[in-house]
């Protein structure tokens, strides 16, 4: 672990070193010395003593530099200028999903990811919030997925609320509680908004990176991780997207809010068509695929059924405030809807996984003479990940325990996950074939 800066609320290093029985100047020869490898500074626990794992300065699982946007920080949280009113305060931040900094348990936690934007790839944080384990134990919320080079600005506006909306006496733990993640994640969404590699590209490097940020593959297995965020980057596209739609209609360009309330719908409506293994390539397919789907089912209310009547028509080219008014009402209130669906829809996708090692255990009791069953073949050649692996997975879902299903997979990244996430899911995966251009791999329902 590494710590970063400190406040002087309470005695420095300098200060709780001079015991009486030690000499002055050796005291002052210690401190010199841990200056010059930055462990001088004050405010050891407190707030600006940010806890960070190693990230990927030395980290072989790291994907972010959690060192690096900590010594960003330093501008939020200066050693020994911090406001008393942050004691209680703790940021730690994890440069992957591992958690060796604890980000989950700290009032602000960080939690580094990569999110893809056309070729290129930028470093970002999950934010958590609220976490501790001093009186009732909790577990951060994650709130919203923040640019890397967001993070600092992003804070200081978190604080700035903080600040500006707080009850007489409230630490900022209380006020997050209080708050909620609904409203937090409203007041945060600008600085979520990544801008193309064409407009921005130093979103595209790391914190202290002279090179563009890239993921490295982190093996196989990850297809029902990879949906889940496939859903969420679409949720939040669709809160971006809202808006951007009230900024326009607040500066009376009604026509172009409308099309923005129009984007967060079609975002929304592919974010639930994911568990369904759909990715339409269309605005049309999408709406289409989403009424198909949703229209007589209940799970959404039926005002929002059929969005390509209610938000298809975007209107005259001068469209009157009114008009936007009512097609902002209606994209935020069909964005709710799609945003507590796709948690539902999202527990598909995690039902029956199993850790590796079960998954294996299930897979060898099971008997190899299942490949002398019938097979049904499904053909998912062109379909990327991790579409391949929802469309496989509602597949087996229509089988019988026993059945056999052959799916033909690319290579790369469709036969290097999708094959060990069936065995996470508790599947057993007989074989992986090469056929010409593509793998033939068989599978066996079990659960």
């Amino acid at each position: 672990m590494s710590r970063s800066g400190s406040r002087d609320s309470r005695p420095t290093i300098q200060q709780n070193l001079c015991i009486r029985w030690v000499p002055t100047d050796r005291v002052k020869d210690l401190y010199e010395r841990l200056v010059a490898v930055d462990l001088g500074d004050p405010g050891a626990e407190l707030v600006e003593d940010i806890i960070a794992c190693p990230g990927t300065d030395t980290c072989g699982l790291g994907i972010t530099s959690s060192k690096g946007v900590a010594r960003a920080l330093a501008e939020i949280f200066p050693p020994g200028q911090v406001p008393e009113d942050l004691r209680d305060v703790s940021v730690k931040i994890s440069g992957c999903h591992n958690s060796c900094a604890q980000h989950h348990i700290a009032t602000i936690g960080l939690h580094g990811v990569g999110k893809r934007m056309g070729a290129h790839v930028a470093p970002h944080y999950e934010l958590h919030l609220g976490g501790r384990i001093t009186g009732q134990p909790k577990i951060g919320q994650m709130t919203v997925k923040l640019p890397a080079k967001n993070v600092p600005v992003a804070l200081s506006h978190l604080l700035a609320v903080w600040r500006r909306d707080r009850q007489e006496g409230e630490s900022l733990l209380a006020f997050i509680d209080r708050t909620g993640k609904a409203k937090l994640k409203e007041e945060l969404i600008p600085f979520t908004i990544l801008p193309p590699f064409e407009e921005d590209s130093s979103y595209y490097y790391d914190w202290e990176a002279d090179e563009e940020f890239v993921m490295e593959d982190l093996g196989p297995g990850e297809c029902a991780g990879g949906a889940l965020e496939m859903i969420e980057n679409r949720i939040l596209e669709a809160e971006q997207e809202l808006y951007v739609a009230r900024l326009l209609a607040e500066k009376d360009q009604h026509a172009t809010a409308v099309n923005k309330a129009y984007r967060a719908v079609l975002a929304a409506a592919k974010a639930v068509l994911v568990p369904e293994g759909i990715d339409p390539n269309t605005d049309a397919e999408t709406f289409v695929e989403f009424e198909r789907r949703f229209g007589v089912t209940g799970m959404i209310a039926a005002e929002y059924t059929t969005p390509s009547a209610k938000i298809g028509d975007l209107g005259p080219k001068e469209t009157t405030a009114a008009f936007a008014a009512e097609k902002l009402r209606y994209a935020k209130g069909f964005v709710e809807a799609c945003k507590t669906m796709s948690e539902e829809l999202g527990q598909k996708l995690k039902a029956n996984e199993t850790k590796p090692d079960q998954a294996t255990q299930t897979a060898a009791a099971v008997s190899p003479a299942a490949v002398t069953k019938p097979v049904t073949t499904l053909d998912l050649r062109g379909v990327m990940c991790p579409i391949n692996y929802v469309k496989t997975k509602l597949k087996l879902e229509m089988m019988e325990p026993g059945e056999v299903l052959e799916v033909w997979l690319d290579a790369g990244e469709p036969i290097k996950n999708v094959p060990q996430s069936l065995r996470n899911d508790g599947q057993n995966v007989i074989s992986e074939v090469p056929s010409e251009s593509y793998y033939k791999v068989t599978v066996e329902k079990v659960v």
